[in-house]
């Protein structure tokens, strides 16, 4: 279903969001996060460069091409790495808070894509900063809360028993 969401996403985010007088969230960076928190640090990264060359050559395609693969790449792979968490000594990984993970994965994606625009001349400054609140805010907002909803998803299906096939 996310990988699903990763296709359209860039397709939605120009014939929905990018209409909306409100702003909207970044739907790619959204899709990256929520598959690296699911599927780990290399699912991330791969669906983060995917996503990200979808991005850069969807219509109207006006930045340097590889800007967003790289930039959510980069953030997919961190993403699934921090949400891992580091193993304790006595060999158990303890995963950190995935509320908390999507929401600075969605953060690190918007602010990394406006500098990375800036950086490398696609956009000036004062473009980059005005559009950046609004889709900062919406981003992470939903960040959060779907974060939320695959934990808890993740949890309920942890909790149910396995039912094997049986042979007749």
């Amino acid at each position: 279903m996310l990988v699903l969401f990763l296709l359209v996403a860039p397709l939605l985010q120009v014939l929905l969001v990018n209409r909306s007088p409100w702003g909207g969230p970044d739907l790619v960076a959204l899709a990256v996060v929520w598959l690296a928190l699911s599927r780990g640090p290399v699912w991330g990264c791969v669906a983060g460069l995917a996503g990200g060359l979808a991005a850069d050559v969807t219509p109207p395609a006006d930045g340097t091409v590889g800007r967003t693969a790289l930039v959510l790449a980069v953030t997919g792979l961190l993403a699934g790495r921090w949400r891992e968490g580091k193993p304790s000594p006595e060999g158990r990984t303890r995963e950190h808070n995935p509320l908390l993970v999507g929401a600075a994965g969605a953060a690190l994606a918007t602010l990394l894509q406006a500098g990375a625009a800036v950086a490398l001349g696609d956009e000036p400054w004062r473009a980059a900063l005005a559009a950046l609140p609004w889709t900062l805010g919406w981003t992470v907002a939903l960040g959060a809360l779907v974060s939320a909803v695959l934990l808890r998803r993740r949890r309920s299906r942890e909790g149910e028993p396995r039912v094997a096939m049986r042979r007749a």
